[in-house]
């Protein structure tokens, strides 16, 4: 079942930590299988990004994600300083496993399902 964390009411800054990087970003926590850390730096207005997190939802991992378009002044310079060392180009949305140990750029849930071991099934 779909989290009721991707209604729109829903998109300000949550009470997550992102781990072993520079700053401390308020991340959301959306609470499932902990199959990896899992960062999502994303947009709220991005198809593909609802589209990532609703894969995320329906296969029940967990993962923490920010709205990177949300963010406001010192917390916005330092999560694109943050987006920036695992992706270059800033574009969304960006899932960071582990620290940066994977980075997948945009909405691919068949190299998602592969990183974390599970089998890929097409929403």
């Amino acid at each position: 079942m779909v989290n009721d964390g991707l209604k729109e009411n829903d998109i300000e800054d949550g009470s997550g930590k992102i781990a072993d990087m520079d700053s401390e970003l308020h991340f959301k926590h959306v609470d499932g299988k902990n199959l990896a850390d899992i960062k999502l730096f994303a947009l709220s207005t991005c198809g593909w990004c609802k589209k990532t997190r609703m894969y995320l939802e329906v296969e029940e991992i967990e993962y923490d994600y920010i709205y990177v378009d949300l963010a406001t002044g010192e917390e916005r310079d330092e999560v694109m300083k943050d987006l920036e060392k695992f992706n270059p180009d800033m574009s969304f949305p960006t899932l960071v496993i582990n620290n940066g140990e994977h980075v997948i750029i945009g909405y691919e849930p068949e190299e998602l399902a592969e990183d974390l071991g599970i089998e890929y099934e097409e929403l």
